[in-house]
């Protein structure tokens, strides 16, 4: 199925509604403020600093002075106090071919279903719950010997976009396994029509290097600001 093209405004609200599960207006100017009504973030912020331009998202609690004294607060500069604190992170949208080919990551992952249940729930037990339920699909796995070693599945789906959620056993990384998980639940995604996203901490290295193995390229670097708890 052929994807729309998003542009970078337009993956940043997709990307923001999905992780946060909450609602943003069409994103017309650099400053925005989201509606009082309905779900809400735990920021004060979102800052989003894209490749040619940053855009704010308030939160709509906060007042005019206190809007004023976040811009002027730095993590790297706080001679107006430590009041704030902001976790920074990458979001990717697929843009580049991966480096490995679907076909390839076939002989490598494959699709879960409830059969497969023992096995996600022995990787940890909680998961066959949490990973079989049907907004977590297309699900998809690495299994070596009767073990779950791998595992790709939609964090957060919302009416045009998935975000991904990878986990990979520690004593199985580095071998490919997340990456083909990784491509297959992209596939999977696209072929239901909706848009595959990705997101990590900033300073999360090894899923940086897994988003731009899969193709992924930023489209934003994201901080969030929340108050200091006291």
């Amino acid at each position: 199925m052929q994807q729309r093209i998003f542009n970078d405004r337009e993956l940043l609200r997709l990307h923001v509604e999905a992780v946060w599960g909450i609602a943003l207006p069409t994103i017309d100017d650099v400053n925005i403020e989201l509606a009082n009504t309905g779900a809400q973030p735990d920021w004060l912020l979102y800052v989003g600093k894209m490749a040619t331009e940053t855009i704010f998202i308030w939160h709509p609690n906060v007042a005019a002075d206190q809007r004023q004294h976040i811009i002027d607060w730095s993590p790297n500069n706080q001679s107006n106090g430590a009041d704030y604190t902001a976790t920074y992170e990458r979001a990717f949208a697929q843009s580049h071919a991966p480096a490995m080919d679907v076909a390839t990551a076939h002989t490598m992952a494959r699709a879960l279903t409830e059969d497969d249940y023992p096995l996600v729930e022995a990787y940890e037990k909680g998961y066959g719950e949490y990973f079989f339920q049907p907004e977590r699909a297309p699900l998809f796995g690495v299994v070596k010997d009767q073990r779950l070693l791998a595992i790709a599945h939609s964090s957060r789906r919302i009416n045009q976009a998935c975000e991904l959620g990878i986990e990979t056993h520690p004593q199985a990384r580095r071998q490919g396994f997340g990456l083909a998980a990784t491509i297959l639940w992209a596939d999977g995604v696209g072929r239901e029509g909706l848009l595959p996203l990705y997101s990590a901490l900033a300073d999360n290295d090894a899923s940086l290097r897994l988003a731009h193995a899969a193709g992924y390229r930023p489209f934003v670097l994201g901080a969030t600001i929340r108050p200091v708890a006291k």
